[in-house]
């Protein structure tokens, strides 16, 4: 459950790192004369919410991956052969999303040139990184897809067995692992894969349909925050009732001891 936690500071600050980003491009779409000559100001305000995007990408799959594990060898799972470590997910989730710099800059030997006209990161980079961009997130998407899967089929039968235990709180991880992998697939993977037709499709460009992928990144986000607020709120009550009931029983031992005595 700690992922959802930091999953959520991981949209909070996506979020933060997105606006600026949304800001400078509806000024330069108004006022083109005025911000041309800060162009370059796309890659700079763009690179720290993408790389946010791909750390929250390696958060999610595994989330994913996690409930998987769970549901399919739970006794395994219980005794702790597939526990991931929390520290090893945080680094791993960080370090891919600093590695784009990395490989733009390095790698790709991109130089800070933004084409004029260009409004959008993916007309402002090179071949090189665009192929690198359109490449990890296809493979991360798709394996969380088959993961997805993998789970729906999992719960479908277990909620059909009759005999088999259910334990509430791993229904519900598994449940909000499943709406968090849809709202992935839905509001980040498709505006990406969209995104990544542009070059060839004129249809799926920033000048037909607008800035649709950051759009759709942070109404996932929203959803996100949602649902994960709502499942952490609906926890609290049943905790809060499970202390009163403890400390009722407590007193009420405490109680009859005394007048026994």
């Amino acid at each position: 459950m700690r992922l959802f936690y930091y999953r959520f500071v991981l949209d909070i600050c996506f979020g933060s790192c997105l606006f600026p980003s949304l800001l400078y491009l509806f000024l330069y779409v108004n006022f083109p004369e005025t911000f041309e000559p800060y162009r370059n100001l796309i890659v700079t305000l763009s690179l720290p919410w993408s790389n946010l995007a791909a750390a929250r990408s390696i958060v999610a799959l595994s989330i994913t991956t996690d409930r998987v594990l769970a549901a399919y060898f739970p006794i395994a799972y219980r005794t702790g052969k597939f526990v991931m470590s929390m520290w090893i997910i945080l680094t791993v989730s960080v370090g891919f999303g600093l590695s784009e710099e990395l490989v733009l800059f390095e790698f790709c030997g991109y130089e800070l040139n933004v084409p004029v006209g260009c409004r959008v990161l993916g007309c402002a980079v090179n071949r090189c990184f665009f192929r690198f961009w359109t490449l990890h997130k296809t493979t991360i998407f798709l394996t969380l897809a088959i993961l997805s899967i993998l789970l729906s089929i999992r719960l479908l039968l277990w909620f059909n067995d009759k005999n088999a235990t259910k334990n509430s709180q791993i229904t519900k991880a598994n449940r909000l692992a499943l709406l968090d992998t849809i709202v992935v697939l839905i509001f980040d993977f498709s505006p990406s894969l969209l995104g990544s037709l542009s070059m060839t499709a004129s249809f799926f460009s920033f000048e037909v349909v607008g800035p649709y992928i950051g759009v759709c990144k942070a109404t996932g986000c929203a959803i996100e925050a949602i649902i994960v607020s709502t499942f952490l709120i609906s926890r609290k009550p049943k905790q809060l009732k499970k202390i009163i009931v403890g400390k009722a029983s407590m007193s009420t031992k405490n109680t009859f001891s005394v007048h026994t005595k």
